[in-house]
Parts: C-alpha cells; sequence; structure tokens
C-alpha cells in the first residue's frame, strides 16, 4: 500500500483508494454480498473472523458462510490490509469485525453528522473507554456511490478533535459530558471550562477555529456536499471512526459496502 496513504490517513483521518479491486474480485465479492442481501446490523451482514467462530460455522453445518467466510478472510490476508492499519496506529492492529450490508433505495438519511467513538451512555467512569481504543474502518464499495446514493461524508482532521475529547474526559482534564452528534461535540469544545484544555492539548488556536469554521453549516443546516466523498465500485474508503462523518439518503439504486473493522485492542 502506497505510504502516501497512511499519511494522508494519518492527517485527515480519511483517504480514498480509487480501483482498489480489480473486475474479478469486484465481481467475485460482490456475488457475495448479493447472496446474503443483508441489511447493515443483521446476523447475516456478520462474517466469522477468528477460528472459533469459523469452527461455530461448522458446528452449525453452515458450510456456505464458512467458504465465504474464508474467501473474504484471504482477501484481507492477499491485500494485507491489516499491515496498512497497524502503520497508522503504529503498533500491530486487529481485525475485530467484517460485515457487510446491502442497502435497498431509500430517501432516508442513513446517519446523520456523529462520531463513532463518543461517550453517550453510562456516567460511570470505569466504563469509559481508553481513547486509544477505536477503530480504523476500511469500507469496500461494490457499487457506485454519490451524494443521493449512500456515499460517505467526513470532516478532514475531526478525528483530531474527537480524541482530544475522549481522552481529556478520560483523564478528568475536562467534565463528562455525553455526545454523539456533531452539535454536541461543538458544544463541548466552546464551553468555556474546556476552551483551555484544547488550546494547551493542540498548541495551536487556528486549528480550533478551522474546527468550528468547517462545521458550522450545522447551526444554520447549510449546504455540506464539499465534505462528500463520492466512489466508484470497487474503490475503498479507509477512516478513523473518531472522525466526524455522516452517510447519504440512498435514492438511486441499491448500495453495497463491505467492511473490515480493526483495532489496535486484542479482545
Amino acid at each position: 500500500m502506497n505510504k502516501n496513504y497512511t499519511d494522508e490517513l494519518t492527517q485527515k483521518g480519511i483517504v480514498r483508494i480509487e480501483n482498489f479491486l480489480n473486475s474479478k474480485e469486484l465481481n467475485s465479492l460482490s456475488k457475495i454480498i448479493k447472496y446474503y442481501s443483508a441489511p447493515k446490523g443483521s446476523p447475516n451482514s456478520y462474517f466469522p473472523t477468528n477460528i472459533k467462530l469459523l469452527l461455530y460455522k461448522v458446528l452449525k453445518f453452515d458450510f456456505v458462510k464458512l467458504k465465504h467466510s474464508l474467501t473474504l478472510l484471504n482477501f484481507e490476508k492477499k491485500r494485507r490490509l491489516g499491515d496498512l492499519v497497524s502503520k497508522v496506529f503504529q503498533k500491530k492492529s486487529y481485525l475485530r469485525y467484517i460485515d457487510a450490508y446491502y442497502n435497498k433505495v431509500s430517501d432516508k438519511a442513513i446517519l446523520p453528522w456523529h462520531t463513532d467513538q463518543a461517550y453517550h451512555g453510562s456516567k460511570n467512569p470505569k466504563e469509559f473507554v481508553h481513547p486509544d481504543d477505536y477503530f480504523i474502518k476500511i469500507f469496500i464499495y461494490l457499487t457506485d456511490v454519490g451524494p443521493d446514493n449512500g456515499c460517505m461524508s467526513y470532516i478532514p482532521q475531526s478525528h483530531k478533535i474527537g480524541y482530544a475529547i475522549r481522552k481529556g474526559i478520560y483523564e478528568k482534564k475536562i467534565s463528562y459530558e455525553p455526545y454523539w452528534n456533531l452539535k454536541d461535540l461543538r458544544k463541548i469544545v466552546k464551553k468555556k471550562d474546556n476552551l483551555k484544555y484544547f488550546e494547551n492539548y493542540f498548541k495551536d488556536k487556528s486549528f480550533i477555529e478551522k474546527f468550528f469554521d468547517l462545521t458550522k453549516f450545522i447551526e444554520n443546516d447549510s449546504n455540506d456536499s464539499e465534505f462528500d466523498y463520492s466512489v466508484k465500485a470497487g474503490s475503498a474508503i479507509i477512516f478513523n471512526e473518531g472522525g466526524v462523518h455522516k452517510g447519504s439518503k440512498n435514492m438511486l439504486t441499491d448500495r453495497m459496502v463491505l467492511r473490515y473493522l480493526y483495532s489496535a485492542f486484542k479482545r
């Protein structure tokens, strides 16, 4: 994998790789995902990633899922996806999940602007995850995606803001507040008692000002299309889930995505 990709991923939190798959790979992987046609989160959308889970499929006589899972694991190994992610983590990465989903045409937004690594539940500090415990996600698109057809949108460098918040809460340098969506995240950074922490953390006040400027669209619901990541089938997007992102409406054609999720923490 080109070093430029890892550098861009580290700095921006996201990288787009056109023509990630060749035609044979695109055809083979598409057949597997079409076979299940599973919506996101359904049991059929997940594939085993370790020996224990693969053996479970054997015990269940689910040999079709076993075969497909081995195909996806072999692809991951052949393309050395874990090696790429390890360079970003600067330590060994662990493949935690493989899933794939098939979204039917819909006029409903997939997800609004949010960050995946956020404290939005328990107020018990013992349940707060370590700030370094996050996913690097690889989305391999098996269909074309665009602004009206399920593409991802991402705020560049926002993963650094997300990390600073988690670290501040974890180390008790800023007070805990539940957050998930972009508006709540902006409120935490803007809070008078927190602003000094962020200025010291980044050592560059302009970085915070740039983040507020990039995300001001959320306050007046203005156009945010500059952050769209449209790609052709066979392309990939790799991103840090701590960055602010969203999924667009899937209004034109069905959407198929294969995902590999990595963490620097072994479970």
